[in-house]
């Protein structure tokens, strides 16, 4: 609700039809009438969600604002001219609508007796908000299982992976920072891995799609065949 409606000490009562009840509290705002309705966010079936359920995929909800308290609007007391003139318009910027009348005389309600409905509104605000973040943690746990499995599904892949590595092969190490830099030769080839020596007493067997040639062997082989 804006500033505008939280200032009002009493509230003239609109009267327009069902559908119209949130356009009416709009159209009134943008004529620069503090006008309010109650109105709450509910989710809803998207279009579609049968088809997408029939696929396996997986429902798409939408948020929609509907009102709480259908054909009624609230507009304060000071604005009651305006309100008076616009729904004498036939084709006027408003939805049509009644200023609801006791005796010919505008009906008023103070401030006070619309603090439920306030309250009410608030509520659905807390509720929905709670809601959304709920969706926003499941989603992003949603998210992170799938990045979880397609990178075990990555990394099962590549340990499928196979090499022919022959004895004496000199290679280097990609993906382990604690073997960066160092030169091994290959002891043995077994397909999805191979034993390295590095020199000394260290000697490793590491998986296939980790090795690669030595950069450094194969640019030298390559300068002495162009010599």
């Amino acid at each position: 609700m804006n500033d505008g409606a939280a200032k009002a000490v009493r509230w003239c009562i609109l009267q327009t039809t069902a559908s119209k009840t949130l356009a009416l509290a709009a159209a009134l705002r943008g004529e620069g009438i503090a006008a309010w309705t109650p109105s709450r966010t509910v989710k809803r079936d998207a279009p579609g969600n049968r088809r997408r359920l029939a696929l396996g995929q997986r429902k798409v909800m939408v948020e929609v604002t509907v009102p709480m308290l259908a054909n009624w609007v609230f507009a304060p007391e000071d604005d009651l001219a305006d309100l008076w003139r616009l729904s004498d318009q036939q084709q006027g910027p408003c939805p049509p609508f009644t200023v609801f009348s006791v005796a010919q005389r505008a009906a008023l309600v103070r401030d006070a007796a619309v603090t439920g409905l306030r309250e009410a509104e608030a509520e659905a605000l807390a509720a929905i908000t709670a809601e959304r973040e709920a969706e926003t943690r499941a989603a992003a746990h949603r998210a992170r299982a799938e990045r979880l499995g397609t990178l075990r599904a990555r990394r099962a892949a590549l340990r499928r992976e196979t090499k022919a590595l022959d004895g004496g092969q000199e290679v280097t190490v990609d993906g382990m920072p604690a073997l960066e830099g160092l030169v091994g030769k290959v002891v043995e080839g077994k397909g999805t891995s191979a034993v390295i020596h590095f020199g000394g007493a260290l000697t490793m067997t590491i998986e296939a799609w980790r090795l690669r040639d030595n950069p450094v062997r194969s640019e030298t082989a390559l300068t002495g065949t162009a010599a």
